[in-house]
């Protein structure tokens, strides 16, 4: 499946159109006809390589870290709200989160900490998070992000592979996370506590965000030394799903070069105005962290903050903030679709909706456009492509009408195509390989994993482990993880193309496929479902309706499970191990 589908925001062109719906006044933005019409150029390379590259121009790459990226507009918006939290309402200026994130700079090294040393976010969002994020790495340390809702075993292995040497979490979650790192931070390692409610403590030997700052404040400044863009930046750790999590090492180029050369890859506009971002998608995550926190805080933007994603936390910070731009997961778009207690008249600022992390099937957006009785003309959806390992996005997919596409290669990212058996590149449309990608994005490899990094990396390519294809405009097409394509007699089944037909039945809310052994066929598709609140089918009506929808070999000769829930990541990926322990 995609990995980690990421959306866009800015562009190099900007022209903005206003529809009027009904008496809602649905603010878009245009496309720019030439660069979405435009194809990419192909390359030969001297070994026979057939590399694609981007159709959207050449952009120079400042050579900045990421604080300074981020901060390097600041006295234009110091008074502006940077982030906000959706539930207390807890807020920072520009000026006071740049002064908050300087103030935890100076502690960290005031403590101890050596440049280089790996410090933990063990947090859900909220406005401390880019702040802890920013300090960290002004004082010339390294972010590990965690996912706030790993268990304790989970956290500690995290920890240990990391070689951590402080963490920051809050009193929500602090028990699973003091607990980890007390048994795997080095003895009397700094744990730093944000009360995010009203009722949280600060465990015993552990320390106060707000005693962080405050003791920072009255530090002196930090010795100013020149900080490299190749230095490393973040580890975070790749997805879990095909293998055990390993740690990406991404420096301050590999970040800001992602982030300029997807915002100068899109054509949409930006009227001069303030966004607002209701941000749910975890910072933990890469498309959290690189593809929504890092760049709107350059531009400026408010961020309104929610721990985690519920349905009423969600609907309501919609209610009290005038959204104007939407970052979501695909379960997201199903649930605006579906809910009714997401109203039309929450989008009427919204110029555009960014799907990622996961497949977006076209019938989950019809579906939205008809309960707002808008079409793709007043609201537009942008998809693309990446993964942890590219800093993020590699792809964008800007035309709102190839929803199954990936789009087409950011500025400055190469692509090839190779046949997994044979190791040649593919030339013609319609058939598959595997995405090679190259470009100032890329990782530098695995931490303390020389062997994967020499599986990953081939003389700089990146091999991505996802199967592809492109068509006669050269838009490219996920067809499914390598090592998740099920194959049936041969044939290559893509789940993800499945689960888009099953969630079309009048009876289904949410579906998945993975393969199950079969002794005549290889393999054949076995779905998983959930059924709608008052509704019911049986095994054999959801098999009998996807005949003739689908090709023969599609078929569910598996069966059909009917569970409670399917089991995904934090940003919408399904967890198709968790679905086998069903079998």
């Amino acid at each position: 499946m995609y990995r980690n589908m990421i959306t866009l925001v800015r562009g190099v062109q900007r022209v903005g159109t206003v529809f009027k719906h009904s008496s809602n006044i649905i603010r878009i933005s245009s496309f720019n006809k030439i660069s979405t019409a435009s194809k990419a150029q192909i390359i030969d390379g001297n070994n026979g390589e057939r590399i694609y590259t981007s159709p959207y121009g050449d952009i120079d790459l400042p050579s900045l870290t990421v604080q300074d990226y981020v901060w390097k507009n600041m006295n234009k918006w110091p008074e502006r709200i940077a982030v906000e939290c959706g539930i207390t309402g807890r807020k920072y200026t520009y000026a006071q989160a740049r002064d908050k994130a300087n103030c935890i700079a100076k502690s960290l090294k005031n403590m101890g900490l050596q440049d280089g040393d790996v410090v933990a976010i063990i947090l859900p969002n909220l406005p401390e998070s880019p702040i802890s994020f920013l300090g960290i790495l002004e004082a010339g340390l390294v972010v590990t992000t965690v996912n706030p809702m790993y268990t304790i075993d989970e956290i500690s292995r995290q920890l240990k592979f990391s070689k951590a040497k402080a963490l920051i979490t809050c009193g929500t979650i602090a028990p699973n996370a003091v607990a980890a790192g007390r048994a795997v931070l080095p003895p009397n390692a700094p744990i730093i506590v944000v009360q995010d409610t009203k009722n949280s403590s600060v465990p015993d030997g552990t320390i106060s965000f707000k005693d962080l700052i405050e003791k920072g404040s009255s530090l002196p400044p930090i010795k100013e030394v020149f900080r490299s863009p190749d230095e490393l930046a973040i580890l975070p750790f790749s997805s879990g799903t095909t293998g055990m999590p390993k740690g990406v090492q991404l420096t301050h180029r590999n970040l800001v070069s992602t982030i300029v050369m997807t915002d100068n890859s899109s054509t949409l506009m930006n009227t001069g105005y303030q966004d607002i971002i209701i941000a749910s998608i975890g910072f933990f995550h890469i498309y959290g962290a690189v593809g929504l926190m890092l760049p709107r805080l350059s531009d400026g933007a408010k961020l309104v903050t929610l721990p985690f994603f519920t349905p009423d936390s969600f609907v309501n910070a919609l209610a009290n903030n005038e959204c104007t731009l939407m970052y979501c997961v695909p379960s997201m778009i199903l649930f605006f679709g579906a809910s009714p207690l997401v109203k039309a008249e929450y989008f009427k600022s919204v110029r555009s909706v960014f799907s990622g992390a996961a497949p977006l099937a076209e019938t989950d957006v019809l579906r939205m456009y008809e309960k707002f009785g808008i079409t793709s003309k007043d609201l537009q959806i942008a998809q693309g492509y990446g993964l942890t390992e590219c800093s993020c996005v590699a792809f964008l997919e800007l035309s709102n009408r190839k929803f199954s596409s990936i789009g087409r290669p950011i500025i400055k990212c190469e692509v090839r195509l190779v046949d997994p058996k044979s190791g040649n590149d593919i030339a013609n449309t319609g058939e598959t390989g595997e995405i090679w990608l190259r470009g100032p994005n890329i990782m530098k490899g695995y931490l303390d994993n020389e062997e994967e990094t020499k599986k990953t990396l081939q003389n700089g390519w990146l091999k991505t482990g996802d199967i592809a294809y492109f068509d006669d405009d050269l838009d490219f097409y996920i067809t499914d993880r390598l090592k998740e394509l099920i194959k049936v007699k041969g044939f290559q089944v893509p789940p993800a193309e499945l689960e888009a037909v099953l969630r079309t039945h009048p009876d289904i809310a949410d579906a998945a496929v993975i393969g199950v052994p079969d002794a005549r066929c290889g393999e054949v598709p076995r779905a998983f479902v959930v059924l709608k609140d008052k509704h019911s089918a049986t095994e054999e009506n959801i098999q009998n309706y996807m005949k003739g929808k689908v090709s023969e070999f599609k078929e569910l000769k598996g069966g059909v499970r009917f569970i409670n829930q399917i089991p995904r990541n934090a940003t919408g990926k399904i967890l198709r191990i968790s679905l086998k322990d069903h079998n």
